[in-house]
């Protein structure tokens, strides 16, 4: 089997009214790769067109079972050709891709990051509103969300979070995580506000800090982890091997978040949560929504040290299948995704798990 072609296009899928009221757009971005086989494989995310021509340099007239080889030639900097082939490969074999990874997990608990329209920081948001929407996601089987904390003062946010818990009750019914996302969030906290935060975070039964301070701090975050209790986590912004080598031999996190969309694929995840077992640390890679988290779940099985799911970005109050609806005209199948009492069933359809629709693709793309 040879590649014969690498695409990135852009299907525009209409939305209902009350997705679109809440922000959903009918963009979705698709990575498709070919072969002379007439296997198709796909990922749901763009790539850049410098990064197109040099995954069409290094992978187009090839074997596409040569997956590390492509990664060792920079195919790692167009990470969606790389979940195209592997969904590519698991068409091949007629199995899901957690298959061809040694996976064993059938199912896996999610967790909701809530981003509420409006300002970044969220200060146009009622605790009592963020309470309330959380509240629901609870009423629907859901039993973790994580919020942002990028408000001032900063102690603002721990006081959203204790209107939530006082809502959602204690950790044992609902588990509650802090996004700080490190400079994304306008500011940057110091080691001493970030050390008031994560014990106030600590007494409101928080999961976990992440990213509190600057994004790449392997030494900062390693005192903030040996000073408080609640774990501390990061990495979703690194590439490649190297920064989570560092953050293990320094101890920077309790807990390893790589970005397979800018790690550099599926392989390379795999081995970042290969080095984290290693060092007893678990691996929870940042998460997406959609389509796109068809080879997150694929992925996520193969993981012994993944333990939950997220779903990013949820728009309060739309539940996560209110938001990607839409992407069933894409699909030949009644439902994206199966949730059930708050945990993701994940596919074993054959390579990211879901059955495209070749055709719809077509129909859809733009021109």
């Amino acid at each position: 089997m040879i590649v014969t072609d690498i695409e990135s296009l852009v299907c525009r899928v209409p939305v209902s009214d009350k997705a679109a009221s809440h922000g959903i757009r009918p963009e979705v971005p698709v990575t498709r790769v070919t072969t002379d086989e007439g296997i198709i494989g796909y990922e749901f995310a763009p790539t850049s067109s410098r990064n197109l021509e040099l995954a069409r340099r290094v992978v187009v007239g090839q074997d596409p079972h040569h997956i590390e080889r492509f990664l060792a030639q920079g195919l790692y900097r167009a990470p969606a050709v790389e979940i195209a082939l592997w969904d590519i490969l698991g068409k091949a074999a007629d199995l899901p891709i957690k298959n061809l990874l040694g996976g064993d997990k059938d199912r896996i608990p999610c967790y909701l990051t809530c981003v509420w329209p409006g300002a970044a920081d969220q200060s146009d948001v009622t605790y009592q509103t963020q309470a309330a929407h959380i509240k629901h996601y609870q009423e629907h089987g859901f039993k973790a969300a994580k919020i942002r904390s990028f408000r001032r003062p900063i102690t603002d946010d721990a006081d959203a979070v204790a209107t939530i818990r006082d809502a959602v009750g204690g950790r044992d019914d609902f588990q509650i995580m802090i996004d700080r996302t490190g400079p994304y969030s306008g500011t940057i906290w110091t080691l001493d506000e970030a050390i008031i935060m994560a014990r106030r975070y600590e007494a409101l039964e928080v999961t976990w800090l992440e990213e509190p301070m600057n994004r790449g701090d392997v030494f900062d975050h390693a005192i903030l982890r040996s000073t408080v209790e609640i774990p501390i986590t990061g990495g979703e912004g690194d590439v490649g091997l190297p920064m989570f080598a560092k953050y293990l031999e320094h101890g920077s996190f309790d807990i390893l978040q790589p970005e397979p969309h800018n790690c550099g694929g599926l392989l390379m995840t795999k081995k970042i949560a290969a080095m984290a077992e290693g060092f007893g640390i678990d691996c929870v890679p940042h998460g997406t929504h959609g389509l796109r988290l068809a080879a997150r779940l694929q992925i996520e099985a193969t993981l012994p040290n993944c333990w939950i799911e997220e779903v990013a970005l949820v728009n309060p109050p739309l539940l996560p299948w209110e938001q990607w609806e839409h992407c069933l005209a894409l699909v030949d199948q009644d439902e994206l995704f199966e949730i059930e009492d708050g945990e993701f069933l994940i596919p074993d359809r054959p390579g990211i798990g879901v059955a495209v629709n070749d055709e719809a693709i077509e129909q859809y793309r733009q021109r």
